[in-house]
């Protein structure tokens, strides 16, 4: 007999066969639904399920898994207690359901588990939104490419390009690593944003508490800063790393679709517009784009931001040869 210590496994094997016979009903199917909003645990053990189930097909060629999945159809577990029983085929879904949990997790033992890597991206102008398996919740900003690869051993995601904020999970087992090309980023439970440029890397931290690390393949150096909330990091190409405090809400102003500016280049601030893919902006002479600029700008509006400073710095605007908003003094 195969038995479940996990009562939430348990109940999610019922309820995949359940829903995997031909006699489903609606009133079973609303029902299924409510058991998966209860609980966010709920909807990952079913998740998990129908993972397992998916991936039977590409085990069953390794000697362990077929030794173990020969004793499969003996396996007789019982669904969870306020489900009903079901006749024949389902019965035997259940067992199997379950009999496949505990075959892949004891497989997992014998050999440890490659990380599968997930990518995901999101266009110019655009801001995604997505949870990971773990529970942990990514925002992309505009133009922003990461790599997802999580195993029994690690969560590891690879910012390759952009700016994403990260509601991390906790798994103490498995702290998170958000690797860039600058450096890497390492935490338990916590909320933070990282913005990765050619030449470096912010950090600003949130919730929580995070390490920052300069960039090694194998995690070896020691940590370059711990963050608090409130702080961000700045680490540069050839210069020292920077930390400073700064006031903001509890989540950065770009999820509002804001641009916050607090006495920043304006060629940095030109940047930022440039990114969100509305008309381009460029600065006519580098006196200018010395200029400090601070204020709240709506990502979309390059428009009234060209406005703005027009009438507090007396900056002219005009169409060049390559279509740019030229801005000049």
């Amino acid at each position: 007999m195969v038995e479940d210590a996990d009562p939430i496994r348990t109940q999610a094997a019922a309820w995949f066969a359940r829903l995997h016979d031909d006699e489903v009903s609606e009133a079973e199917q609303a029902e299924h639904q409510a058991w998966l909003d209860a609980d966010p645990a709920h909807r990952q053990a079913h998740e998990r399920i129908e993972r397992t189930w998916r991936m039977l097909s590409d085990f069953s060629a390794t000697p362990e898994i077929s030794q173990r999945l020969a004793a499969i159809p003996a396996a007789t577990p019982q669904p969870a207690p306020q489900l009903r029983r079901r006749p024949g085929p389902v019965r035997w879904l259940v067992a199997c359901a379950a009999a496949m949990t505990a075959v892949v997790i004891g497989w997992r033992l014998l050999v440890p588990a490659p990380a599968s890597e997930l990518r995901y991206a999101s266009a110019v102008g655009e801001h995604r939104s997505i949870t990971l398996e773990d529970g942990t919740q990514l925002e992309l900003d505009t133009g922003t490419q990461v790599r997802v690869r999580y195993s029994a051993q690690q969560r590891r995601i690879s910012l390759d390009q952009g700016r994403a904020f990260f509601r991390v999970a906790p798994d103490t087992a498995r702290p998170l690593t958000v690797d860039t090309a600058q450096g890497s980023v390492r935490a338990v439970g916590t909320e933070f944003e990282v913005y990765s440029r050619a030449d470096a890397l912010d950090v600003t931290l949130f919730e929580g508490k995070v390490q920052l690390r300069a960039a090694t393949v194998d995690d070896s150096t020691a940590a370059l800063a711990t963050l608090i909330p409130g702080q961000r990091a700045h680490l540069a190409v050839g210069q020292r790393l920077q930390v400073q405090t700064f006031q903001g809400g509890s989540a950065p102003a770009w999820l509002q679709g804001q641009l916050v500016f607090n006495d920043l280049p304006l060629r940095l601030a030109i940047e930022e517009f440039n990114r969100y893919g509305g008309p381009p902006l460029r600065v006519g002479d580098a006196d200018l784009g010395e200029l400090r600029i601070s204020g709240v700008f709506r990502s979309n509006d390059s428009a009234g931001f060209v406005e703005a400073l027009t009438a507090l710095h007396g900056i002219s605007a005009h169409k060049n040869a390559a279509g740019e908003t030229e801005l000049q003094r």
